[in-house]
């Protein structure tokens, strides 16, 4: 009993020291969202490059996905892509910093 109470504490020192991205994918390359272009990339193309991440799906067929950039301090920025109704992405935004993470009280 003492053993699982111990590893049940190691376990919970461990996250307690390291952080946890926020909801998202994170972008592993800092330059991953430059093969994007809009207009041109499907999105077939995308989920081979990026991988999967938080969506949002309209009625209209138009798909926003969000992909989260890491940054220095515990910052992290967002690389947001709009995909219209046939597939195609029709338009990108980079934020460089969005929030940090953990928030700050």
């Amino acid at each position: 009993m003492k053993r699982l109470a111990l590893a049940m504490c190691a376990l919970l020192a461990g996250c307690a020291v390291t952080p946890q991205a926020p909801p998202g994918t994170v972008l592993k390359a800092p330059n991953a969202d430059q093969a994007v272009q809009a207009g041109v990339t499907t999105k077939a193309q995308l989920l081979a490059q990026l991988g999967p991440t938080t969506s949002i799906r309209f009625d209209s067929g138009v798909e926003v996905w969000r992909y989260l950039t890491p940054g220095a301090g515990g910052n992290y920025g967002e690389f947001v892509v709009v995909i219209d109704p046939h597939g195609i992405v029709s338009k990108t935004r980079r934020a460089e910093t969005v929030y940090q993470w953990p928030p700050k009280k």
